[in-house]
């Protein structure tokens, strides 16, 4: 098990990420995390604004292959 703390660019603040010895993502500290449905506040909220919000959001995060509020961070380490 591995514990990082990393830097989310949603956020703009370090979270931290526990990793199983596989490096998948087993578990995200984050006050702006909804462990339940693994998405993120932040994201859920920008999609609640017009066609321009939500394109400058995806944008500002590099997503704009992905959309949704899912977390980035869950997503497991590369090797």
């Amino acid at each position: 098990m591995a514990i990082t703390t990393i830097r989310c660019h949603v956020l703009s603040a370090a979270v931290t990420r526990i990793t199983n010895l596989g490096g998948e993502v087993s578990r995200i500290i984050c006050p702006e995390y909804h462990e339940a449905t693994g998405s993120c506040r932040i994201l859920s909220e920008a999609d609640t604004g017009g066609p321009l919000s939500r394109l400058l959001e995806r944008v500002a995060e590099d997503g704009l292959t992905r959309r949704g509020s899912r977390c980035h961070l869950r997503q497991p380490l590369r090797s």
